[in-house]
């Protein structure tokens, strides 16, 4: 399940493919994956008769034991990362900031935390919004900000709910990182958060946390 949160609250809830219509956070007409050749060979349709009971075209007995033959010899069951929900590959606790958080202080405390990102949220731990690093080094280099410093310093204090990304999409604990993946490849953030029922930040899952869940399932050999 995917949420997008903004400052009023939760304003969207459903899938992915519903979310990827939403067009105030995502990009339209994007074009869709095309699935990995499978390694061992076989097409595509005898891993769904084996892997999701798919009936293949008409074949009769023989066709029914070279399935059964091909299942038998596969690797015991193993949850490929792809399917691994988030709540087993995202980092937590996680460094959130108010939204009435002066921008100064929130700089502060992401180079403190050695963190590029966090999530916005209000009084009540609603997540509302997402700051990140680069959007303040840019804001920072406004050309009005440096050639007046009492620029510079109203725009460091004013609060951080004026500058954040919103509205924003995040992920429930339960969605399997493949949908966690494309929701990051739509937005184009760094990271998506993982709320609760009740929209409160429990976990956030990086680009850097899906490549090393996968690259830790495959192996380096499978990316050599």
């Amino acid at each position: 399940m995917f949420s997008i949160y903004g400052p009023t609250g939760r304003e969207f809830k459903g899938t992915l493919e519903q979310m990827r219509l939403v067009r105030q956070v995502h990009a339209a007409n994007r074009t869709r994956a095309i699935e990995p050749t499978l390694r061992d060979g076989h097409d595509s349709a005898m891993r769904e008769a084996v892997e999701f009971g798919t009936p293949l075209a008409a074949g009769g007995t023989h066709q029914r034991s070279a399935i059964a033959a091909y299942a038998a010899n596969q690797q015991p069951a193993h949850q490929a990362w792809h399917d691994l929900p988030a709540s087993d590959v995202m980092h937590a606790p996680v460094l959130t900031v108010r939204q009435d958080t002066r921008v100064d202080d929130v700089w502060r405390r992401l180079v403190r935390h050695g963190r590029g990102q966090a999530p916005v949220v209000n009084a009540m731990d609603v997540l509302v919004g997402m700051v990140t690093r680069p959007a303040l080094v840019h804001f920072e280099q406004w050309p009005d900000a440096a050639a007046d410093p009492q620029i510079g310093a109203d725009w460091r204090a004013q609060a951080v709910e004026a500058v954040m990304l919103t509205p924003i999409p995040s992920v429930a604990p339960g969605a399997d990182i493949r949908r966690v993946a494309h929701a990051l490849v739509d937005s184009g953030l760094p990271g998506l958060p993982v709320v609760d029922d009740d929209g409160r930040v429990v976990g956030f899952v990086s680009r850097t946390d899906v490549l090393r869940i996968a690259l830790k399932d495959a192996g380096l050999d499978a990316w050599s």
